[in-house]
């Protein structure tokens, strides 16, 4: 079966989509993840949520927590700013290219609904994902080097990445911007609520697999450069003292 997910990082719904997900991908069921910015034209800069969309919030998750299967969890804390999302959509679009499009999809979700960054803001995307995408293979100097993934316009790196954002926008415009999630499930499409059902049902299925544990997403690469002898004795012998900048 072809399972293909259409989310936007700020969505409740979204973010229970995609820990199910993780769920039925480390139970070895391949799903394709495609990010949206659900309201490209909304906002430029990230701004604060107001009272009644904090109230909207919780709504939306009472009705998810409603839908949790045994052993389930959903857990989230009420962020404070309603971020941009052309900054996650970029990221995500480049740890695809690298191949650490899952890890880099859980880092979004969890910075946003669990530590409530404003991750609209490229810097504040810097140190979190820079582990994930240096362990990736992408042949751009930017994130090979230095694990850089998104320009401080918010947008990509790359141009295969602004390709790949422009192809899942479009795809999602041909279904008629259904209301995300939307889940491709071979001949079905499925939105909202439904979609998460549908997923539930899937975690149902395979839920005798033993699921395999996920690694912490943050983790940096093995070191394979090391310094030489000569700079380890020039700086820890008698010539460091002359390095220090305090006595």
């Amino acid at each position: 079966m072809s399972l293909t997910v259409y989310a936007d990082v700020t969505s409740p719904e979204c973010y229970h989509a995609s820990r199910r997900v993780d769920a039925l991908r480390s139970r070895g069921v391949e799903v394709a993840w495609c990010a949206i910015q659900a309201r490209p034209r909304l906002q430029v800069t990230s701004r604060v949520l107001s009272p009644a969309e904090q109230d909207e919030l919780r709504a939306r998750f009472a009705e998810l927590e409603a839908l949790l299967r045994p052993g389930e969890e959903l857990p989230w804390a009420m962020p404070t700013i309603g971020p941009s999302g052309e900054a996650s959509v970029s990221a995500y679009a480049e740890a695809v290219g690298a191949g650490v499009g899952d890890d880099v999809r859980r880092l979004l979700f969890e910075l946003y609904w669990r530590d409530g960054a404003d991750i609209g803001q490229p810097a504040v995307l810097r140190s979190p994902l820079a582990g994930a995408i240096l362990r990736g293979h992408s042949e751009a100097e930017p994130l090979r080097e230095s694990g850089y993934v998104v320009s401080v316009d918010r947008g990509p790196i790359t141009t295969n990445a602004y390709r790949r954002i422009r192809t899942w926008h479009v795809q999602w415009q041909q279904l008629g911007c259904p209301p995300l999630p939307v889940l491709l499930a071979d001949a079905a499409t499925l939105h909202g609520l439904d979609a998460l059902r549908w997923l539930g049902k899937e975690l149902d299925r395979v839920s005798d697999t033993p699921p395999q544990r996920l690694e912490d997403p943050r983790r940096y690469p093995p070191q394979s450069v090391h310094p030489s002898g000569s700079w380890i004795s020039q700086t820890g012998g008698r010539w460091r003292y002359c390095h220090r900048l305090v006595p």
